[in-house]
């Protein structure tokens, strides 16, 4: 793998932290809200966590392209 290449992985590794770490604090969020009595609004956090979760995906697919042996 190429300096280019690994610099590229690295960047695509700390995104996918990133978005782990964003997706865990509104799941939190969503919780605290739902405790609070709030069903409603803790509802509407469901699309932005599905949309994470796919880009999630996504990201690991183009990880695991990257990083695999050709």
């Amino acid at each position: 793998m190429s300096d280019t290449d690994q610099e590229w992985v690295e960047r695509l590794e700390a995104i996918q932290a990133q978005l782990g770490e964003l997706y865990s604090n509104i799941e939190e969020l969503r919780g605290i809200v739902r405790e609070a009595g709030r069903k409603n609004d803790a509802q509407a956090f469901n699309e932005p966590l599905e949309r994470l979760a796919r880009y999630g995906r996504l990201f690991s697919d183009i990880h695991v392209s990257w990083t695999a042996a050709d």
